[in-house]
């Protein structure tokens, strides 16, 4: 299973999964305003070190997944990745561009801390599963971004929610499961943002969402 993509196809299933999961987001949340605070911070908290990389390329390999070097006892590179990029330029630009999108939609649907965590515990997740079960070295954002737009298909699919939404929620995972078909492992991404997602709202949704169910399932 691969990490760096599955060619035309795998890059059009990953746009998929970013539009649709966005257009669910954004369903449930204001997006006039300034950009929350703390999406500025996630995305800067990514955004430096990647671009100081390109001056200072040793950082890559101080900080990329590396599973022999993980099973040594480095265990941070299986965060520590998220802030590097091993895409060079182009790949660089796409992962901050598309983190620039989702965060800000994000955090004003999970609240800053959630979806923090949902950030870290989907790259965590990620890098465990492709250094462990499918050994890959690599770095990047992509795999956070991915799970952290998923998880709010995951918080559409507890809650009341109307078909259009549903099937928003069926395309991201649909592509999610095709993008695992065609070997590429940011399939695993998506799905475990969904169910991570899924997961968060069932035990504790966020206020707004609350209310926003109770709006809709008293037709207001």
């Amino acid at each position: 299973m691969v990490t760096s993509g599955s060619g035309p196809a795998g890059w059009a299933l990953l746009a998929v999964v970013l539009v649709l999961a966005i257009r669910a987001g954004r369903a449930r949340v204001a997006t006039t305003g300034s950009i929350p605070r703390a999406a500025v911070c996630m995305w800067a908290v990514v955004a430096v070190p990647s671009l100081l990389q390109i001056a200072v390329p040793v950082l890559l390999d101080a900080f990329e997944r590396d599973p022999a070097l993980i099973r040594d006892g480095q265990w941070w590179r299986i965060v520590t990745s998220v802030a590097v990029q091993d895409g060079g330029l182009v790949g660089t630009a796409v992962n901050l561009a598309a983190l620039a999108i989702v965060a800000p939609v994000a955090v004003r649907f999970w609240g800053a801390w959630r979806a923090a965590a949902l950030f870290v515990l989907g790259q965590a997740i990620f890098d465990l599963f492709t250094a462990f079960v499918f050994p890959s070295t690599g770095a990047g954002n992509s795999a956070a971004t991915l799970a952290l737009a998923a998880s709010m298909v995951g918080m559409v699919v507890t809650a009341h929610t109307s078909r259009r939404e549903l099937w928003l929620a069926a395309g991201v995972i649909l592509s999610g499961v095709f993008l695992i078909g065609l070997g590429d492992a940011h399939g695993l991404a998506v799905l475990t943002g969904a169910m991570l997602g899924a997961a968060l709202a069932t035990v504790s949704p966020p206020v707004d969402q609350r209310a926003f169910s109770e709006r809709v399932g008293t037709g207001l």
